[in-house]
């Protein structure tokens, strides 16, 4: 059911000269979710003002437990790990073409698999070997036949992060042994090292930019960022820009997306707090940190709905200007069902999308 709760075109208190009008509304999206025994893939048409579903728990056997979920291009991964093995199943969002490699992976005392990421057609996993020990490596396999390739990384590092999948490269953040955070770039057709960027001290988030550039946003302390970007073929520093942003932002894939001159990024409120994190970015040109009062807007939906909600996703559409936030109804215990809150850039509540699951994750 889709309940609209403001269709908004705003201004300021003055119709004058220089005044700002704000026009935004809800786009097409798609998006998976889940409630206790199923997961979805969730497709919303805005002109029907509806939306439809497929239970891929049903259709296909996907484990509502899967352990993760990765993206390339219109298709998604699910990772998942059963009786010692991993498997995979790819659903083509577009198309609804599926396909599923059963136990591509059987865990042994070699190494331990710390993720898992996939082009669109060989599987990554990132690992430690020996198991027990912090000697990271990549494997490649390619699930067609069974064949597969092992390159060692580093020695005893201290942490491994979330890798980032774009183009035939695998951008692998880790802090080595002597802390300094690096950023590893492997080309998946050579399967080698291409490049290795340190960072020492600084945190790195890394992503890829609205013009198909590596960026990299670097917290070296007291609120001191950087920006760089880099050219995704020859990885020379096309641009550096430093900036002040109050804010923590954890190593690896950025959760957010930089486009034009505004970085966009996922806020996370200072805890004990009702919500956990919230829809905020920064305008480089203006040095301007907007953070959208998510708690306002959170108090606002439970009047409405009559119950708590806790917040499970988010996405920045550039297109429409819009966030969309996943959230479930916090008050049930045996079920799962929730919603998507439309937001205007300018932090507006649109709309209020109905859904009988909890939304995990915005397709791209």
């Amino acid at each position: 059911m889709c309940l609209c709760i403001t269709f908004f075109i705003s201004c300021s208190k003055d119709d004058g000269p220089g005044t700002v009008i704000e026009m935004a509304s809800t786009p097409n999206f798609k998006m998976i979710g889940e409630d206790t025994e199923n997961i979805f893939q969730y497709s919303y048409n805005t002109t029907l003002k509806s939306g439809s579903q497929i239970n891929l728990t049903q259709t296909l056997g996907l484990d509502p437990l899967y352990l993760t979920l990765r993206q390339v291009d219109e298709v998604v991964s699910f990772y998942s790990f059963s009786a010692g093995s991993f498997s995979i199943l790819q659903q083509n969002t577009q198309s609804g073409q599926s396909t599923v490699y059963p136990d591509f992976y059987t865990v042994t005392e070699e190494r331990s698999i710390t993720w898992g990421t996939n082009s669109e057609d060989l599987l990554f996993l990132g690992y430690y070997s020996p198991k027990g020990s912090r000697n990271f490596g990549i494997r490649t396999l390619d699930p067609s036949d069974g064949s597969f390739t092992d390159l060692a990384i580093e020695l005893n590092i201290e942490q491994a992060y979330d890798p980032l999948y774009f183009r035939e490269r695998i951008f692998m953040t880790y802090k080595d042994e002597a802390g300094a955070y690096k950023i590893a770039i492997f080309n998946t057709e050579t399967r080698a090292i291409i490049a290795t960027l340190d960072f020492g001290d600084g945190i790195p988030n890394v992503l890829i930019d609205d013009e198909g550039n590596l960026g990299v946003v670097i917290g070296t302390g007291n609120s001191v960022f950087v920006y760089q970007v880099y050219d995704i073929e020859t990885l020379l520093i096309q641009r550096e820009l430093p900036f002040i942003l109050d804010k923590f932002l954890p190593p690896g894939p950025l959760q957010g997306a930089v486009y034009g001159n505004t970085l966009y990024y996922t806020n996370s409120l200072a805890q004990p707090s009702p919500v956990f994190f919230g829809p905020a970015y920064y305008e480089f040109d203006s040095n301007t940190d907007f953070v959208i009062d998510i708690l306002s807007i959170v108090q606002q939906v439970e009047v409405e709905t009559q119950f708590s909600i806790a917040l499970s996703a988010i996405r920045y559409i550039e297109e429409a200007e819009v966030y969309l936030i996943g959230y479930a109804n916090a008050n049930l215990t045996t079920e799962l069902n929730g919603g998507v809150l439309v937001i205007s850039k300018m932090g507006t509540l649109l709309e209020r999308i109905e859904v009988p699951f909890a939304p995990t994750y915005f397709i791209k």
